[in-house]
């Protein structure tokens, strides 16, 4: 008499936002397609086909899974298919069981897979279901790390289109002792090769929480000792997360324009910087004040700052790309309080889940007519 058991299912899985595949019907290509929004593998170069640049995982996916998706596999039976080592396969189930796209049980003391649920939309509604419950549920620890700033957002983010890419891990035993910190690390901000006692991902995470304005790239490595490429890659993957964004560091923007008018004053003159250096569009009050300073000689921070006072912080900005300096941003969490931020993160990951269910539902449909 054969033994039936469940076995337990814990996600873990990147959740990456990549191109649809357009109006592709190719199961091949929609399969590829899922892999990869599913942080399941990396791309090997060019080569002639998806299939190819994928390798085992999609071998696996595409000769046995996609074949008959309410079929169970067992590891042997899927390496005599595809051609993989046993090592080889049991290591792509892993990370397909992990995912939530596999399923499995033990049958008769073997260990049997199949794809969760009986079909491809079943499987992404598992995992997006699932995904958004563990993510609403281990970011409280992030909300409740937010300091509630209603200066933090008073100056528009920017408007810049950033893939969204977040690792999902369901809780596990303890550990870490820092909840925050071992939270940094299944949300993928520590990078791919965690390093034990480099916590340079949690203290950036900590202080940008803390603060009320957006913080320069140079402040932050100041404040946490890290050099500029590691800071600037930890600040990516949290702006993919859709925890961070860039906007314009206000208080930085007087003194650029400062120095701007100084230095093309020195070069060009004041009638250039009436002209081509954009002061003519400035009210005239303005624009006269920082021309009478610069040819008396008593060009100040403090009376530049009073000259441009009435100016908006999008006529700065305009006016600092005129004199030809690059306007100053900084990053902040991506909302007044620690629930803004959560739905941010939220929006960015309900957006990829969805666009998985729509091509797993499309794969269906291909799968059944050519059944």
């Amino acid at each position: 008499m054969c033994t039936l058991s469940q076995a337990a299912i814990v996600i873990r899985v990147r959740l990456v936002e990549t191109a649809l595949p357009a109006g592709s019907r190719d199961p091949h290509v929609l399969i590829s397609w899922i892999l990869d929004s599913l942080g399941l593998v990396r791309s090997r170069g060019d080569s002639k086909s998806a299939a190819e640049r994928l390798g085992g995982i999609n071998k696996i996916m595409s000769q046995c899974f996609m074949a008959d998706p309410k079929s169970g596999w067992t590891a042997a039976e899927i390496s005599d298919v595809t051609g993989i080592s046993s090592t080889g396969v049991h290591h792509q189930l892993v990370k397909l069981s992990d995912s939530g796209l596999l399923s499995s049980r033990s049958i008769g003391g073997k260990r049997t897979y199949m794809i969760n649920g009986g079909s491809f939309s079943n499987a992404a509604e598992f995992i997006g279901m699932n995904s958004v419950v563990i993510a609403r549920q281990r970011l409280k620890i992030l909300a409740e790390s937010v300091s509630n700033s209603s200066e933090r957002m008073l100056v528009q983010g920017e408007q810049e289109n950033v893939p969204f890419r977040i690792d999902i891990v369901g809780l596990t035993p303890k550990l870490i002792d820092d909840e925050l910190l071992q939270l940094s690390i299944d949300l993928g901000f520590s990078g791919d090769r965690i390093r034990l006692g480099d916590n340079l991902h949690v203290d950036l995470l900590r202080v940008l929480a803390k603060s009320n304005k957006p913080l320069g790239i140079t402040e932050l490595m100041e404040e946490t000792g890290g050099s500029r490429a590691r800071v600037g890659r930890i600040l990516d993957r949290m702006r993919s997360a859709g925890l961070l964004e860039r906007a314009v560091v206000d208080s930085r923007l007087d003194v650029d324009i400062f120095g701007g008018l100084l230095r093309q004053y020195r070069t060009r003159g004041s009638d250039w910087l009436v002209g081509r250096g954009g002061l003519s569009r400035l009210p005239t009050e303005v624009r006269e004040s920082l021309i009478d300073n610069l040819e008396k000689g008593s060009h100040t921070l403090e009376k530049t700052s009073d000259s441009i006072g009435c100016l908006s912080v999008d006529e700065k900005r305009v006016m600092l790309n005129m004199l030809g300096g690059r306007v100053p941003l900084g990053y902040r969490v991506k909302g007044s309080t620690g629930g803004d931020v959560i739905r941010s993160i939220l929006i960015g990951l309900e957006r990829v889940t969805s666009r998985i269910t729509t091509i797993c539902d499309r794969l269906d449909d291909v799968i059944s007519k050519l059944g």
